[in-house]
């Protein structure tokens, strides 16, 4: 195979497909069409060579872009933009089109109509994403009319992984990616050019920037008015562009930021193009620049050999050479100097930055002579194009961190949450922090047709800094003051509570108390809790489910007592004192849980370390419907291990079971047993429960009802 088969192939493809649409899909037209099939046909016929390609394009873009789109969970941003559109009216977010704090506004107003058709399902509220992202490869492969270069293009945006990345994030960034995409190719001899000009402040407001770019070759091949008008419009944008890039840089300055070398975030931007990764990162024991020198080489070959186009007075060479590099150095002068810095923001920056490298596959070679082999021609342009492919698949399936890997990639609040409702209690007080995270908890809701508990949030963490601009502990006062207040209020009475926690994100608001620890006050209240019993949890990739049980009830020395009474001894050790069996809706349904909780104590020294095992079942005597196999409180701390349980010292122990979605209808019982490591069960006496076998307790019976009968 030679260094051009592998485009080769592409053209064949591309030709099959051509021919599949002519003898498959035209005839399905004609039929379900009918008379509009002609005016169909006519517009295909006459749309050119390039609109075919560009169909093509998009098909094959698309087909990498869908790929395990919903296998993440949503993140935090995405979460925001769920409760943006959800939140909002269609003529509220209409509104935010003229407003000088909206962002993205035709984003979410585009996004609003969207699920109001399709639902908002991950893959849903991802979908458009796709939509632009693969519209804006097809768009920029047009950048070449022929092969093979058209085709390199098409195969390193269809697998870039920052190309990617945006395409599964429900974020106005891929269709920033698209209006740039057209832009950089299109020329302002088209109306539709304008149009897409006039409307990208509505897309980003930092589109002003890039409007003020894409007029440099107007104004450059006009003369007279015309030339005065362009030249107004692009000065205009980007004074106004640059006004905001400031007043981001004062607010910084305000809030005291210390200002820091840009170079970092510069070397983390190129890397974040080419590679979706920081530079300071290893894949696979290799330092990334070392993964990037083949794009890098690309890039700058491709930049030089425009940069000539543009000295002999390409007026198209020398703008293109603008948009990848001005949009770059402008961000950096605001977000790159701080710790704030984001490559997505000179997203408009990479389509340029692709047109250099596939610019960059045609250097070659000629007449080289290597020890005593002489070569005429090496195509040493093509040769990088196949590794920086290479390169893209391996960022794209490393483990543990490629987003086509099946590891999560993405803050798992979808598997937190999952955890969450299936050992939440209707009593449990529930803790979201930061306050922010709320609309991550309103959106995995669905994980569950439970209704989950109203959760208690702490806002003043994020409602800025309290104290002189230098009083550190002025600010933590303040928040220790409001946190304890709000939580013991929310507690009290209580005796047990969840904290569903992004560390990450928290750490900006609630910064970590000392070095030895990630968490800042709140987190350090839940993961190092005073006069509680710890009762497990999940730390799921930038998630965390925390649990802390309370011997007596919050803020009293009132010991809880169960609603059932029900005594029972087994193995001579361990009492059952009673029962409480609470649905967190009103009925018990497929899919949901069965939260119960266990009041017990020793009556004796536990001998072993005991396991707790609760059952559901209809027919007891054949396999459970429902398991739920544990320590108590998960095997966490002190209390969590029997032996050292005291003897007549009263506990409460939460389970839950998770109802199968396909149970049917109808009366279940719940069995309680004890059993040792070695599977041994220990023998139950009760006068009040049903004994079956001898070691298993029936503590209650629930029906389970579906609203689908």
């Amino acid at each position: 195979m030679n260094d051009t088969d592998i485009v080769l192939k592409l053209e064949q493809l591309y030709r099959a497909l051509m021919l599949i649409l002519k003898n498959r899909l035209v005839p399905l037209l004609r039929r379900l069409l009918g008379r509009w099939y002609t005016t169909v046909a006519d517009w295909w016929v006459g749309s050119g060579e390039q609109w075919r390609w560009f169909v093509f394009a998009f098909l094959l873009a698309l087909f990498t872009h869908v790929w395990h789109l919903d296998t993440q969970s949503l993140w935090l941003d995405e979460g925001a933009t769920w409760a943006e559109v959800t939140d909002k009216s269609f003529a509220q977010l209409a509104a935010e089109l003229l407003s000088p704090n909206a962002a993205y506004p035709l984003y979410h107003l585009m996004l609003k109509g969207w699920i109001t058709l399709f639902g908002d399902s991950e893959a849903m509220l991802r979908m458009p994403s796709v939509l632009f992202s693969a519209a804006a490869v097809a768009f920029l492969t047009l950048a070449f009319p022929r092969q093979p270069h058209r085709g390199f293009l098409l195969l390193l945006m269809s697998t870039a992984p920052a190309v990617l990345w945006h395409a599964h994030d429900a974020k106005v960034y891929s269709m920033l990616l698209f209006w740039a995409c057209a832009l950089t190719v299109g020329r302002p001899t088209k109306r539709w050019w304008w149009i897409m000009l006039l409307t990208l402040p509505f897309v980003h407001r930092l589109g002003l920037l890039m409007i003020a770019m894409l007029l440099i070759v107007p104004v450059m091949q006009n003369r007279g008015r015309k030339r005065q008008v362009y030249a107004g419009i692009s000065i205009a944008s980007g004074v106004i562009a640059l006004f905001g890039i400031g007043m981001s840089i004062r607010a910084k300055t305000i809030l005291s930021i210390p200002w820091q070398s840009p170079i970092p975030s510069f070397v983390d931007l190129v890397s974040r193009f080419l590679f979706d990764r920081r530079w300071s990162e290893q894949v696979v024991g290799v330092p990334v620049w070392l993964w990037i020198v083949p794009a890098l080489v690309l890039l700058i070959t491709g930049g030089i050999s425009v940069y000539q186009q543009a000295k002999n007075g390409h007026a198209t060479s020398f703008q293109l050479l603008v948009l990848a590099i001005l949009p770059v150095l402008v961000i950096l002068a605001s977000y790159g100097a701080t710790p704030f810095f984001d490559a997505r923001y000179a997203l408009m920056s990479l389509p340029a930055w692709m047109i250099l490298i596939t610019h960059g596959s045609m250097r070659s070679l000629q007449n080289l002579t290597v020890w005593r082999w002489k070569f005429r021609m090496i195509r040493i342009g093509r040769f990088g194009v196949v590794l920086m492919l290479g390169m893209n698949l391996i960022s794209l399936f490393e483990p543990v961190r490629g987003l086509y890997s099946g590891a999560p990639v993405k803050e798992e609040w979808r598997t937190v949450m999952t955890e969450f409702a299936s050992r939440v209690t209707k009593n449990d007080v529930v803790v979201v922090h930061p306050a922010y995270a709320m609309p991550m908890y309103r959106y995995y809701r669905r994980v569950t047709p439970d209704p989950l508990p109203r959760p208690l949030t702490f806002p003043h963490f994020s409602d800025g800094f309290r104290g002189t601009s230098s009083d550190s502990t002025a600010q933590r006062e303040y928040q220790r003051r409001l946190f304890e207040a709000e939580f013991n209020q929310a507690t009290m009475g209580k005796q047990r509570a969840f904290l569903i926690l992004a560390p990450d994100h928290a750490a900006t608001i609630d910064p970590a108390l000392d070095a030895g620890t990630p968490y800042g006050r709140v987190g350090t209240f839940f993961a190092f809790p005073q006069r509680s019993w710890p009762c497990g949890g999940v730390n799921q990739f930038g998630v965390a489910l925390m649990c802390q049980s309370f011997p007596t009830k919050y803020a009293t020395s009132n010991i809880p007592q169960p609603e059932k009474p029900l005594e029972a001894v087994f193995g001579e050790q361990i009492k059952l004192r009673g029962i409480t069996i609470k649905p967190l809706g009103v009925f018990y349904t497929p899919g949901g849980s069965v939260p119960i909780e266990l009041y017990m104590q020793a009556v004796a020294d536990p001998k072993r370390d005991y396991r707790i095992f609760v059952h559901l079942c209809q027919l007891c005597n054949e396999p459970p419907l429902a398991v739920n196999d544990a320590p108590p409180f998960e095997g966490h701390g002190d209390a969590g291990r029997m032996t050292t349980w005291k003897i007549d010292d009263p506990l409460h122990v939460e389970y839950s079971l998770v109802l199968p979605k396909d149970i049917a209808a109808g009366n279940y019982a719940i069995i309680v047993g004890i059993y040792d490591n070695d599977g041994q069960r220990l023998p139950v006496v009760s006068t009040q429960g049903g004994v079956l076998g001898g070691d298993r307790l029936i503590v209650a019976t629930i029906r389970v009802t579906r609203t689908d009968e």
